[in-house]
C-alpha cells in the first residue's frame, strides 16, 4: 500500500507500509502529519487514519554506557548512545541522513544492503591483482638479479640456491597477498580495489572483519579458486551474491553507498 505524506508543505512519496512505519519511529512523520493514500478522499492527520505510534521506550543510561553497537550502514562500531535506531537498523549520525532521503525519494525499507554481484567483483579483484603486481615486482627485482647471475654461469652448484630463492619469492608473494588484505579489510572494510569501486564486506551483523577473520576469508578463497572457480561463480547466483568463501567465512559484499 503506497502513502504519501506532507513535508514542509510539499508532498512526499509515494512510500510502502513499512517504510511509512520507519518515518514514524524515525520522529519524521508525527501524528499531526497529513498523510494520503488511493481510496482516501481528503489528507488526514496520520494518527486519525493510522492511530497513534507510540516511540520505543528509551534504553536504560548505564545499559547504553556499557554496550556498543554497529552501524548498519558503514559498518562502524559505536557506542549505544550514538546510534539511533530506524525501522529495523541501528545507523550512526553520519549516516542518517542517507538514511532518511532513501526513504524519502524512493521508499525504499530502511536496512535494506544492496549486495553485490560477480563482475564488479570481479573488476575490484583485478585493481587489486594489478597493485599487488606492482609492489611484488619491486620486491622481486633484487631476489631475481640474485637468480640471473649464477644460472647464467651454468654452476651446477648453485642449483639449490636458485631453487631456494625461487621458494622465498613464493613466500614473499603470500605474504603480501595476506597482509594487504587483513590490512585493508580489518581496518578499511575493504581492499583499494573494493574502495575504488565503492564495495565493503562486513559480517552478517553488520560489523568489519577483524584480522583473523580476514586472513581466515583470503585462504578460503584458494578453495573458491582451487574448484576451477567455481566457487567465485556463486556469487552470480547467490541471493545475496555470496561467493563460497563468503558461506564459509559468514561475510557479504556491498555497496557503501
Amino acid at each position: 500500500m503506497a502513502w504519501f505524506y506532507a513535508d514542509g508543505g510539499r508532498q512526499v512519496g509515494p512510500v510502502e507500509e513499512a517504510a511509512l512505519d520507519d518515518l514514524v519511529r524515525a520522529g519524521i512523520v508525527r501524528d499531526d502529519t497529513l498523510v494520503w493514500r488511493d481510496g482516501m478522499a481528503n489528507w488526514q492527520p496520520h494518527a486519525s487514519v493510522r492511530g497513534v505510534r507510540q516511540p520505543a521506550p528509551p534504553m536504560p543510561a548505564v545499559a547504553i554506557a556499557a554496550e556498543s553497537g554497529f552501524c548498519s550502514e558503514c559498518g562502524r562500531p559505536f557506542p549505544l548512545n550514538q546510534l539511533v535506531m530506524i525501522g529495523n537498523a541501528a545507523v550512526c549520525a553520519q549516516c542518517k541522513p542517507v538514511y532518511l532521503q532513501r526513504v524519502q525519494e524512493g521508499g525504499q525499507a530502511i536496512g535494506v544492503r544492496r549486495y553485490a554481484g560477480f563482475w564488479i567483483r570481479f573488476v575490484a579483484r583485478l585493481i587489486d591483482g594489478v597493485i599487488l603486481g606492482v609492489v611484488a615486482m619491486i620486491i622481486r627485482i633484487p631476489l631475481g638479479l640474485m637468480m640471473i647471475s649464477p644460472a647464467r654461469t651454468g654452476d651446477l652448484s648453485a642449483l639449490p640456491m636458485i631453487m631456494g630463492l625461487g621458494g622465498v619469492l613464493v613466500l614473499v608473494q603470500i605474504a603480501l597477498q595476506v597482509a594487504y588484505e587483513v590490512y585493508f579489510l580489518s581496518t578499511r572494510g575493504a581492499t583499494l580495489g573494493k574502495q575504488i569501486l565503492g564495495l565493503k564486506v562486513i559480517r552478517t551483523d553488520g560489523s568489519m572483519l577483524t584480522a583473523g577473520q580476514a586472513a581466515g576469508r583470503f585462504f578460503a578463497q584458494w578453495i573458491s579458486a582451487l574448484i576451477f572457480f567455481i566457487g567465485y561463480i556463486m556469487a552470480g547466483f547467490d541471493p545475496e551474491k555470496r561467493a563460497l568463501h563468503d558461506r564459509i567465512c559468514d561475510t557479504r559484499v556491498i555497496y557503501s553507498k
